[in-house]
């Protein structure tokens, strides 16, 4: 073996290292990317929950149910018939006089 075998032997395994180191840094690179994307994909999910948590928590705490809200409407519609009905008599009675 000649030293132009060797040097070409070493060339060979200097370029394949380099190579290798090239494409792997590469690899590494593009995971990295993918690394920060979805970390700030996941941090602006965050600060949305964060939002509607916020929204939610400034939300009545009471809450009725429709039937029930009908219920008092319609109670309070009745109350204010009522109360026409009572003023009409009394209207009736002030212009019979």
């Amino acid at each position: 073996m000649g030293p132009e075998y060797l040097a070409i032997g070493l060339t060979a395994i200097i370029s394949a290292v380099t190579g290798g180191s090239w494409v792997a840094n590469k690899i590494l690179l593009r995971q990295s990317k993918e690394i920060q994307q979805s970390f700030s994909y996941t941090s602006s999910q965050k600060r949305r929950i964060d939002i509607l948590e916020d929204q939610i928590n400034r939300m009545p705490m009471e809450y009725v149910l429709k039937v029930d809200f009908l219920r008092e409407i319609k109670e309070m519609h009745d109350n204010f018939r009522e109360i026409n009905n009572k003023l009409d008599k009394l209207m009736e009675k002030i212009l019979s006089k």
